[in-house]
């Protein structure tokens, strides 16, 4: 039996457009610079983590828990309304239901908006569960989350494929010994070269896995 393990933003869903400037636009909107490298830095993080960076390193006097609550009040409608998915994501997931895959969403956005996306998208009935970063207390720049997801599946490393767009997190998964299909998405251009030799393969598109 095969097992997946799927990310969701920018893998099953093309919200990263959303994310690439809430961070910049949130610091702006109070009246602090963003540093150069907030990209990098934020990428690898969950909202939570985010937020006490702008608390602690870049002085925003909000608490981590409030700075939070208003990017989600911004993203939760994205989310709600507007984010696509990925063309062909829902033929490939219909088609490996139908094959018998055990499936999963592992993600390190918030529970408190992705299932607005996933319920009006129809497809949370292909995936028997999601689970965030926020949950385990762990995160993808390790194996050990991934493997946590694994467990539950009821997978193996041998049997279990993780899909991914971002390279920390692959990095992260292949760490745990999993095989990884990446995903093409722009926000993700300038690491496509890392991320293709990492990557066991390397998909522009879920058409070519149908």
């Amino acid at each position: 039996m095969k097992h997946y393990i799927f990310d969701l933003d920018g893998t099953l869903i093309d919200s990263m457009p959303i994310w690439k400037d809430t961070g910049k636009n949130f610091l702006l909107s109070h009246g602090f610079t963003p540093p150069d490298n907030l990209q990098e830095i934020v990428k690898s993080q969950t909202l939570y983590q985010t937020a006490e960076h702008f608390q602690q390193e870049l002085g925003v006097p909000f608490t981590a828990e409030e700075i939070t609550s208003e990017i989600i009040s911004f993203v939760e409608e994205q989310y709600r309304t507007t984010i696509p998915l990925k063309p062909f994501a829902k033929e490939f997931l219909e088609k490996e239901k139908k094959n018998g895959a055990k499936m999963c969403i592992l993600t390190a956005s918030e529970a408190s908006y992705i299932h607005l996306a996933l319920n009006r998208l129809d497809i949370s009935k292909y995936f028997d569960f999601v689970l965030t970063c926020t949950e385990t207390g762990l995160y993808k720049s390790g194996p050990e989350v991934f493997q946590t997801a694994m467990e539950r599946l009821g997978g193996t490393p041998a049997d279990t494929i993780v899909f991914e767009d971002a390279l920390y997190a692959i990095k992260g998964a292949k760490q745990g010994g999993f095989t990884v299909y990446a995903i093409e998405d722009p926000v993700m251009d300038q690491e496509k070269s890392e991320i293709q030799a990492l990557a066991d393969r390397y998909f522009t598109s879920y058409k070519e896995l149908l």
